[in-house]
């Protein structure tokens, strides 16, 4: 009888990175995401809660944290960010909400493994042009000392905008470990003082991609800045499906559209139809953007089935990771791909779509704990 191999060192290793990053790093990471949930809750949201004149009773909101703290087994920031202290939520649509808590530190990372090719923006970028996705054109990429253009050509920091003169607007952004809009910069080669080498100093590693124009379906919302769809796909066993679809408007004076930045997201049907509400990051609802005269309600996005199978083409290119926002801007030509994020804002979701937790939490556990080999 033929002996199996056993597997080696480095399979072993493989099990031991896959135990720490699972179980070990979220309680870690947990620690530090408790400031930020505090510090958030201290700015923005007790203001929020205080500032509306529909809330509970103080007797309603202590029945519901009791009840909602039972069912995570966490401390129910999420409660007052999703605004369920508001009259019409009752105690279950309360605990419809779900934890990010829950959602970055017990179930993501037993979901979505070697993010590296995903977060890594640049490596995104080549491996979604191995497959002919389309996608803003990637003129440069590098790191502190030097980049190299698209075709492989070694290329000073100094030189890096002067490639990309043709291009007139273009996108520099950091190529990891940046999120929100962080560092991204739109520039006019040859007319911005943007200087790349002390860029690169504080961000590290970077690229330049062309910066694309809307679709007339989504100018006429917000003129001034390139707004994006947030598309979520989870795969499972090969077939990549749809689950939400947000569209995220930059703010009145930013050239992004995150919602740090004072944007604001909105629910897409699949027919591409807008809900009638976007809300900001305080959950105030908007029925127009501030520079618009366009109500949401009733407005349609063509080509929105074009952008829904482009994400779902995306998905299947990362195996390793089923659970995906994507980032996609629709041109006048077709939507395109501008990133890829392994730790989707739950944030967008919720506010758009309300409490997911009965259809997202059954739907990531499926997906959990697959085998390393």
């Amino acid at each position: 009888m033929r002996r199996t191999a056993s597997r080696g060192f480095n399979h072993r290793q493989a099990v031991t990175e896959e135990w720490l990053r699972t179980r070990v790093l979220p309680r870690v990471s947990g620690v530090r995401f408790l400031r930020y949930q505090v510090r958030q809750m201290h700015r923005e949201h007790l203001p929020a809660m205080l500032r509306d004149e529909d809330s509970k009773s103080v007797l309603r909101i202590a029945g519901d944290l009791m009840k909602v703290s039972a069912r995570w087994h966490c401390l129910p920031f999420h409660y007052f960010r999703y605004g369920a202290y508001r009259r019409e939520v009752s105690a279950e649509g309360a605990c419809s909400f779900l934890p990010e808590t829950i959602l970055f530190h017990r179930l993501l990372p037993r979901v979505n493994r070697d993010t590296i090719d995903l977060d890594d923006k640049t490596s995104c970028k080549k491996i979604l042009a191995s497959a002919g996705i389309p996608q803003p054109a990637l003129i440069a990429s590098g790191d502190r000392r030097a980049g190299v253009t698209s075709d492989g050509e070694a290329v000073s920091l100094a030189d890096v905008l002067d490639r990309a003169s043709d291009f007139g607007r273009v996108v520099v952004k950091p190529s990891r470990y940046s999120s929100g809009g962080s560092g991204v910069v739109i520039v006019r080669p040859g007319e911005n003082s943007f200087d790349l080498p002390p860029y690169a100093q504080r961000w590290g590693t970077w690229l330049v991609e062309e910066y694309v124009p809307q679709h007339p379906d989504l100018d006429v919302l917000n003129p001034y800045a390139l707004n994006t769809f947030r598309v979520i796909t989870l795969l499972r066993e090969g077939a990549a499906d749809v689950l939400y679809v947000v569209l995220k408007l930059g703010g009145t004076e930013s050239s992004t559209d995150n919602s740090a930045a004072g944007g604001m997201q909105i629910r897409v049907h699949p027919d591409g139809e807008l809900d009638r509400h976007g809300y900001d990051r305080y959950l105030k609802a908007h029925t127009r953007h501030q520079v618009s005269s366009v109500p949401f309600a009733g407005h349609r996005i063509t080509r929105m089935r074009e952008v829904r199978e482009l994400a779902a083409r995306c998905a299947r290119l990362f195996p390793q990771v089923p659970f995906i926002g994507w980032d996609i801007a629709l041109t006048p030509g077709g939507p395109v791909v501008v990133e890829g994020n392994s730790s989707p804002s739950l944030a967008h979701i919720q506010r758009t779509h309300g409490g997911v937790a009965t259809e997202l939490v059954p739907a990531l556990r499926s997906v959990m704990d697959r085998p390393i080999i």
